[in-house]
This record gives structure tokens, sequence and C-alpha cells, in this order.
């Protein structure tokens, strides 16, 4: 139907945008940002100290402000242009929350415990006797010597709670390891193990040696020096480093 004003033709319809599925009820576009602020208020609640991580170095503050940004031009700009179904948007966003939940946030309010035994020293080579006249062959020989004790010094909390003990041994075969016994380390997320030249350090320096990932902050687990490095009792730092954010979070002097 055509309808004509002052000889100008105007369409009922002109103007108006064409009628769109119905979208995800108010509620539902609600239910990602809900799920992040609902973890990290418990966080907050269980670990104040992780909360305090996000903003407490240059770090921090940059990794905090880059997910706060990148969430709010992924949810406002990026994804309504891309993706028209508003269902699928929230699906989108959903699974992104729940994936910063699980790699941020759980591990900060959840206990790991890991326990483990010594790790035995490289087998040595023993020959073995030779039947046929040709050259003895070697086969490898349990290894049987304890570990000499380097020193030992009680872990603990940097802005974080922390307890046990880190001992520096010596091995039969000249390898070193670190142990960290009985301890319980307040979790977080992204955790790693520095051995740092210096007593009492606190952030690994150009000089730290990356050991490991913290594979448990309760229990006892050992971290194998890697060859090349010597350290001493006294003069090297064992240090629990947060890399995401760049935070210390315990350390021990072994002496």
């Amino acid at each position: 139907m055509t309808v004509e004003v002052d000889g100008a033709d105007r369409s009922p319809t002109r103007g108006v945008r064409p009628a769109r599925g119905a979208g995800p009820p108010r509620w539902v576009e609600l239910v990602p940002p809900a799920v992040l602020l609902v973890a990290f208020a418990v966080m907050a609640l269980l670990r104040p100290n992780a909360v305090r991580d996000l903003f407490s170095g240059t770090q921090a503050i940059l990794v905090t402000a880059a997910i706060i940004a990148g969430w709010l031009l992924l949810s406002r700009l990026i994804l309504p242009r891309l993706v028209r179904n508003a269902w699928v948007r929230v699906g989108i966003l959903s699974a992104l929350a729940v994936a910063l939940v699980l790699v941020l946030i759980l591990p900060a309010v959840r206990d790991k415990k890991v326990v483990e035994t010594f790790p035995s020293a490289a087998p040595a080579a023993a020959p073995s006797d030779s039947t046929d006249g040709s050259t003895p062959s070697t086969v490898a020989a349990e290894d049987t010597a304890a570990p000499t004790r380097l020193g030992a010094g009680a872990l603990t909390g940097i802005d974080h709670d922390a307890t046990g003990t880190a001992v520096l041994y010596e091995q039969s075969d000249g390898a070193f390891v670190v142990g960290l016994e009985d301890i319980d380390v307040e979790p977080g997320p992204d955790y790693f193990v520095y051995l740092v030249p210096g007593s009492d350090r606190t952030e690994p320096g150009d000089q730290g040696v990356e050991l490991d990932a913290l594979r448990g902050n309760q229990g006892t687990q050992f971290y194998a020096v890697p060859d090349g490095t010597t350290p001493t009792a006294g003069g090297w730092t064992v240090l629990v480093w947060c890399r995401a954010f760049a935070v210390p979070i315990a350390n021990a002097t072994p002496v």
C-alpha cells in the first residue's frame, strides 16, 4: 500500500527495521559478568592477599587492566559485530568467563597437596664380568648412597601465608636438589620455584634459576637444580614466585 502525501510516495514500512528473532532475556545476558563477579567475591573473601596481588605491581596492574579491557572490547564491540545471534554471544562470553575462573581464580582458592619421595641419583656404571674375552660392558649399578644435606631454612611468606622448610641437597653423583618439605603455601596461579644467588631474595632478577612450576602448595616436593648451577648453603635463596603477576609469594635461605 502506498500513500500519497503532497505528491510524495510514503510507505508505511519505510524506516522500520525488519523484525528479528527474539534475543535472550536481559538476565541471561548478565550471566557471564555475574560469574566473574561472584568468583571474584569468593576469592576476596577467602584469599584477600590474592586480590591485592592483582594491583601490587606494574605487571600485575597491566595484566589486570588488559583482562578488563579485553573483556569490554570483546563483549561490547567485537562480538556484536561478528556474531549476530545474541544467544551465541552469551554462550561465548560464558565460556570465556568460566575459563578465566579456572585459570586465575580457582588456583587462588583451591589447595593442592603433592607428596613426593626423594629422587634417586643417576645410577653409576659398573663393569660386568665378561666370559667371551670381549671388552667388558657396563651395567647400571643402583646408587644407594644417601644425599648430603647442605642446608635448610624456614619458608617464610612474603605478604602471603607460608610455612615449611626449604632444604638444599647434594646427591652422590654431584647433582643438586631443592626440597620443599612439609610446606603449606597460600595458593595462587602460575607459581614457580626459583633458586636465586644471595640470601633473602624477593625476586628472581636476571640471575635467578627457574627450577619448575610449583607442583603443589602443600606437601613435600623435590626440584632438580640444572647442571651448571652450584648452590651453597647461606648463599642462595629458594623463592616461590607468581610469574603471572610478578609478585613474590615465599622464600627461604638454606643455611
